[in-house]
């Protein structure tokens, strides 16, 4: 039989416990020194967190749609067609195939915008469609270098008309001619627009006339207004000083000048006027083909005076009135055919026969250069010109022979105003023309 008793287990074991709990915390003492060291001796990169390290990429959402590829630009077609004559605006849009509804929408926006009424042959259209789609999508109508009209489809479907603004510019220019030919080619060739020569003509109408005293090798110079629209030349404006020397004519200058009262005129350069009663001829451009006298008639078979003088020009060539008057006959007038006779306040009357048309009526006053019919083939005629003859005391004279007397002069107290005025323009009108 044992002497031990039972608490003496407990007893002898607690040594060895407290052992090994004391080795425990020296363990553990030394495993914190160690993870110490390790913390002090490591680099800030090695203790950088690892998200620090990696891409910086902006979550996405999981509700936010894919990416889709960009549509393809959408594709117009376009039809372009000028008007034709006799044609209206809806009658050229009914050619083009749109429906008569929007035929109906497209004079509706315009209505107010557009002066149906000045629509002429020639005008153009240009129609854009989408690709696809035959509804119109834009109209364009151009009377012009300065007047267009759009008409665009709206995103409600309705159609909307405006018209497009267009930037006027004026310069005042100088033109220099020589003239080989006619005034119209030899403009041409030095890159003008031919007009000018038309504007030529009428300001220089008292002095020049250019059916008979253009010659080869007479000179021209103009300032003259150029008025542009979008950069590109529009028309001519205001002729402000013109000047032509020709072998038969000699030397004819002329300045546009406003008195203080408003009145615009032409005067050389001591300020006398240029306009006479008179113009030297009743048509812009055309030719003598018969003068003033005895002659064969050419239908008649026999000698017969020529009273008056005969212009060579193409049927529908306007003629205007070369003075002032009062209509004294207009129609049909037996061998003269469709005819004007103007009376006027000078005591003179002027005839104008073989009109194809007339563009005035008896008992009306008319101005100079106001257009009064148009060139013809009526009555005794062989082909179409203008006889043309003037009357004084009662009997015919030589049209070609008249000696105007010139209007007022620039009166005496407002000369001062005319030369500073006309100054500047007279300079620009001598300056070297430049090879």
């Amino acid at each position: 039989m044992s002497d031990r008793r039972p608490d003496d287990v407990p007893r002898r074991r607690a040594p060895v416990i407290i052992a090994g709990l004391g080795f425990l915390a020296i363990l553990g003492v030394a495993l914190a020194g160690a993870a110490g060291r390790l913390r002090a001796g490591s680099t800030p990169a090695e203790t950088a967190p690892a998200v620090a390290a990696a891409p910086l990429v902006a979550p996405t959402p999981a509700s936010a749609p894919a990416m889709r590829p960009a549509p393809p630009p959408e594709k117009f077609s376009a039809i372009t067609v000028r008007l034709g004559r006799n044609q209206t605006v809806a009658q050229a849009l009914m050619k083009l195939e749109l429906p008569v509804a929007e035929v109906k929408a497209v004079v509706a926006s315009l209505t107010g915008l557009f002066p149906f009424h000045r629509a002429r042959p020639g005008d153009q259209l240009r129609i854009e469609r989408r690709d696809g789609d035959p509804a119109l999508h834009r109209l364009s109508y151009r009377q012009g270098a300065a007047d267009e009209w759009i008409v665009e489809r709206l995103p409600d479907g309705t159609l909307r008309g405006t018209k497009r603004p267009v930037v006027l510019t004026t310069e005042v220019a100088r033109v220099a001619v020589q003239i080989q030919g006619s005034l119209w080619a030899s403009l041409e060739r030095t890159g003008e627009d031919p007009e000018l020569a038309v504007l030529a003509s009428d300001v220089l109408a008292w002095d020049v006339d250019f059916y008979q005293d253009v010659r080869a090798g007479d000179s021209m110079r103009m300032v003259v207004e150029k008025v542009y629209a979008d950069g590109k030349l529009l028309r001519y404006g205001e002729v402000l000083a013109a000047e032509y020397a020709g072998s038969t004519t000699g030397r004819k200058r002329l300045f546009r000048w406003t008195d203080p009262e408003g009145q615009t005129s032409y005067y050389d350069d001591e300020g006398n006027s240029v306009r006479r009663g008179f113009l030297k001829s009743p048509l812009k451009f055309a030719h003598v083909t018969s003068g003033f006298g005895n002659r064969n008639h050419p239908l008649l078979g026999y000698m017969r005076a020529h009273e008056g003088v005969d212009y060579g020009a193409p049927i529908g060539t306007p003629v205007w009135a070369v003075g002032d008057g009062r209509v004294e006959q207009a129609g049909w007038n037996g061998g003269c055919g469709k005819s004007v006779i103007l009376k006027h306040r000078n005591g003179l009357e002027t005839v104008y026969c073989h009109l194809s048309q007339v563009a005035v009526s008896a008992g009306k006053p008319v101005a100079q250069k106001q257009i009064i019919g148009y060139t013809g083939s009526t009555g005794l005629s062989t082909g179409p010109h203008l006889h043309y003859g003037v009357k004084q005391g009662g009997h015919y004279v030589n049209p070609l022979q008249l000696k105007i007397p010139r209007d007022a002069p620039v009166p005496a107290k407002w000369l001062p105003d005319f030369h500073e005025k006309v100054s500047p323009v007279r300079a620009q009108l001598e300056a070297e023309d430049v090879t």
